[in-house]
């Protein structure tokens, strides 16, 4: 046997003892099989066996809803004026106190009238003497004394003087200052003795009874508030609430700060409340007698809609909501609720439209 013969057969022995071995290693695999891995191994409950999910909830009823908005105002007196006098003349009298009360017509100064009321009397007289020989030549005229033109003359002489003490009465009238209506008296500004000039303030007379209140509402409730709007409104260091309905409202709304301004009128009867405070009005704007009404946190936003959860023979049932009012812990649902229905307050990332839930704790 060659050396090449040899090498030949000792390499096909290799071989075959390889396959041998490899097929001995297949044979093992395949009794053995693959094991199932963990996951599959631990076996997973049925659906229905989940146990249900405890909430808290709440069962909706219609009670009333107002909506208000809280604004800033300021109180002003319902009448104002600064007393002055129409004529120039010298105070000879101060007929006011200051700080009182007082009333339409009352008198508050009496300027200088000597020189009116001394030529008043030159015309008294003058109508006197005039009237006389008026009778005379009328009485000559019947009897064809006097021509008509000196009758006619005399006459119109009477009716002249007649004139100028009008005129005079006038102005006498004129040297009283009165108060154009009731209300109290300021702080005065003149002496007996001044002299005054035309539009020269003496003192500045108010009523506030009632008082008046100006402020300021968006422009998105402009609409919503009018003639007859009730409102009500505290004082700084007052507790006290005040009543007041709004009277009147600008035509145009304010374009550099998008407010619509409105004046609204209340009672004073004591006088306790003062032009020029500061006030905090709250507006009733709308009321809902029937409005339904439940926690923030019931509300689930999703996308462009909103939901809540309802508990319906122990399942969660998911329904489409719309909104309305908000207040701090509530939010109004106009649309998607009925009255008695019965919505989870709670465990809202924990459950699923279907699933099932027990309520343990229901308001």
């Amino acid at each position: 046997m060659t050396k090449r013969a040899t090498r030949t057969i000792a390499l096909i022995a290799i071989i075959i003892v390889a396959l041998g071995f490899i097929l001995f290693q297949s044979d093992l695999l395949s009794k053995k099989g693959p094991e199932p891995p963990i996951e599959e191994q631990a076996s997973s409950p049925p659906p229905e066996a989940r146990p249900a999910v405890p909430v808290e909830a709440v069962r909706i009823s219609p009670e009333a809803l107002r909506d208000v908005i809280t604004v800033n105002g300021s109180t002003m007196p319902n009448e104002e004026v600064s007393i002055t006098s129409e004529v120039p003349g010298k105070i000879t009298k101060i007929l006011f106190q200051e700080g009182n009360l007082v009333n339409k017509g009352d008198r508050l100064i009496q300027l200088d009238d000597e020189e009116l009321n001394a030529e008043r009397e030159r015309l008294v007289v003058q109508r006197n003497l005039n009237e006389k020989i008026a009778e005379r030549l009328e009485a000559l005229y019947q009897k064809e004394g006097v021509s008509l033109q000196e009758y006619e003359i005399a006459v119109a002489e009477v009716e002249k003087v007649k004139a100028e003490l009008s005129l005079l009465d006038a102005q006498l009238e004129k040297r009283v200052v009165l108060a154009p209506f009731s209300g109290r008296l300021g702080l005065r500004l003149v002496s007996e003795g001044s002299y005054l000039s035309p539009g020269t303030p003496i003192v500045n007379l108010v009523s506030i009874n009632p008082i008046k209140l100006e402020f300021n509402i968006p422009e998105k409730y402009s609409q919503l508030a009018g003639r007859g709007t009730k409102i009500t409104f505290r004082l700084d260091g007052d507790e006290r609430d005040y009543p007041a309905t709004v009277i009147a409202k600008e035509p145009q709304i304010d374009s550099d700060t998008r407010t619509l301004r409105l004046k609204a009128s209340a009672p004073n009867p004591n006088g306790k409340i003062l032009p020029g405070a500061f006030a905090n009005v709250t507006v009733d704007l709308r009321e809902f007698g029937q409005a339904l009404l439940v926690p923030t946190q019931a509300v689930v936003p999703e996308m462009n809609t909103q939901n809540v959860y309802v508990y319906r023979s122990g399942k969660a049932e998911k329904l489409e909501v719309q909104t309305g009012l908000r207040r701090e812990s509530l939010i109004q649902v106009t649309e998607g609720l009925s009255p008695g229905d019965t919505v989870i307050t709670t465990g809202l990332l924990q459950i699923r439209p279907g699933a099932d839930v027990t309520i343990t704790k229901l308001n």
